[in-house]
């Protein structure tokens, strides 16, 4: 079984005003530590679409094992960095079996989360397995190769959930509930920062320490 990831990273961020999945998180950045959490399920290949902080991030991710693919339509919408992933990923892996698509802003992303994915694709035989939080389906996603044309062939902002809306009967989910919290404010990070230190604050003592 082939598989592979492409992070999405291409947006401008306006509302943070700044590259916010370079935003520092325990010691690295969120994307740094994104790539780790991907990584320990051993994809073949994980391919990051960049846009409008391609510079900076092409500078600051130095893993040669990580595809970096510049969207030059960035500004036009996530179809477009989708596609292009798509496109990269094909190249590489022609006979590739499934892939995820991930966005660079999910920071409570875990190895947990994208094997329970993995393990639910295998035992149901779904197309397609979401993260669900807040009630909806959404990122990660997990696409069988069935969906492969039907994700180069989107267009505009809407991403792949015009995907899960049209197949729901080929759909399974795994509960992320941290998934609800993206990172698109100065705001959405200080909360991510408080949940952080309450997580730490929570975490019992270890004999020792």
């Amino acid at each position: 079984m082939k598989t592979a990831a492409i992070i999405l990273a291409a947006g401008a961020a306006y509302r943070m005003g700044k590259a916010k999945m370079l935003l520092p998180y325990q010691g690295k950045t969120i994307l740094e530590q994104l790539i780790i959490e991907l990584k320990a399920v051993a994809p073949q290949s994980i391919c990051l679409v960049t846009g409008k902080y391609h510079e900076t991030i092409s500078q600051t991710i130095s893993d040669p094992t990580i595809s970096l693919v510049y969207n030059e339509a960035w500004s036009k919408g996530m179809a477009g960095s989708i596609q292009a992933g798509m496109q990269a990923l094909l190249q590489q892996i022609p006979d590739l079996d499934l892939v995820w698509i991930v966005v660079g802003d999910q920071p409570f992303l875990s190895q947990s989360v994208l094997q329970e994915m993995l393990r639910l694709q295998q035992e149901t035989q779904k197309g397609i397995i979401a993260a669900q939080y807040k009630g909806v389906a959404g990122t990660p996603v997990l696409f069988s190769a069935v969906y492969f044309e039907a994700l180069q062939k989107l267009t505009g902002d809407k991403g792949a959930r015009v995907i899960l809306q049209e197949h729901p009967e080929d759909m399974a989910t795994v509960a992320f509930p941290q998934g609800e919290l993206d990172i698109d404010t100065p705001e959405d990070y200080e909360r991510f920062l408080q949940q952080l230190n309450q997580q730490d604050a929570d975490r019992p003592i270890q004999p020792g320490s």
